[in-house]
């Protein structure tokens, strides 16, 4: 009787450990490997570089040597000797980048905008969340430099959601880049994947599976999502960073920026909490206007020669 109380309780277990298990496989392919957005429907979504005041762009591919990324280089008749490389949203595209580039446009940058590998018509891969994309944004940098004929000193970095939190864990490595942009990152890989399973299960349920996503992520992908951190990379940052953030943003929230200023180097580093009542990475769309003035301030104080006088 006993033996097969024991039976019994080791099938039951092995039970619990393979639905953990199936779980967190499932939950870690919604991490790593999510549906993305089409570039059809990110157009109809967007809209065309015209309707941003930009040119017809050239269409490029960058060899990182590893996967290859596409996306748009603008070449900018002014000639302002700068450059903007901006980098989109977890699951989305270059075209979000349009929002933010008539900020560099009239400054005579060139910009360069592509999609995440994983994501539109980039090669396929599992996303790290900043671990390998950081490494693929360098080389899209230096790429950009030697396309365009800049000086990798006159080109800024910036991106929003998931690139602000590559941009991020990117400014380390490139301390003579003008400033950096990030526009509503996550701290961390762990703590996003927490808020967002705590939305879609509950915080019991979230923060039982959490852990086995991730591990599993890790293994399928073959990093440490504990690495996706721009928490702590900012702490190595030596150049300005500009922190933007929705007081109201429905994904990630705004606390992930403060936590990241915490980290920093406050005599370089800005950060914005706004209460305009934008969504996830509104802003830009919610008050241009404002969100211009915010950056036009940012730049006046740590980067005042970057491109032509917008006065």
């Amino acid at each position: 009787m006993r033996n097969r109380l024991w039976i019994a309780l080791a099938v039951v277990v092995l039970l619990l450990v393979a639905a953990y298990f199936a779980a967190g496989w499932y939950f870690s392919g919604i991490a790593i490997a999510p549906p993305t957005r089409p570039l059809a429907e990110a157009q109809a979504q967007t809209g065309v570089p015209a309707d941003f005041g930009l040119p017809q762009p050239e269409e490029i591919a960058i060899d990182t040597g590893e996967v290859i990324l596409r996306g748009w280089y603008f070449d900018n008749p002014s000639d302002g000797n700068c450059g903007m490389m901006f980098m989109h949203g977890f699951t989305g595209t270059r075209y979000e980048a349009l929002y933010w580039a008539p900020l560099f446009w009239e400054r005579g940058c060139d910009i360069l905008a592509y999609d995440h590998r994983g994501h539109g018509e980039s090669s396929e891969a599992f996303l790290t969340y900043g671990v390998n994309e950081k490494e693929d944004a360098l080389a899209a940098r230096n790429w950009f430099a030697e396309h365009a004929g800049l000086d990798t000193s006159r080109i800024a970095v910036g991106g929003v959601s998931y690139g602000a939190a590559t941009a991020l864990q990117l400014a380390p490595q490139i301390p003579d880049a003008p400033f950096v942009l990030a526009d509503s990152s996550y701290s961390s890989m762990p703590a996003i994947v927490r808020v967002r399973a705590d939305a879609l299960l509950g915080s019991a349920l979230g923060g039982l599976l959490t852990p086995g996503a991730l591990w599993i992520a890790g293994q399928r992908a073959n990093f440490d999502p504990a690495a996706a951190a721009p928490e702590a990379t900012i702490a190595g940052a030596q150049i300005p960073v500009l922190l933007i953030h929705s007081r109201t943003d429905n994904f990630t929230p705004y606390t992930h920026s403060e936590d990241i200023y915490a980290n920093s180097d406050a005599a370089r580093t800005v950060l914005h909490i706004n209460d305009w009542g934008s969504l996830h990475a509104a802003d830009i769309a919610t008050d241009f206007a404002a969100y211009k003035t915010l950056f036009e301030a940012f730049l006046a104080q740590y980067a005042p020669d970057f491109g032509l006088s917008t006065d």
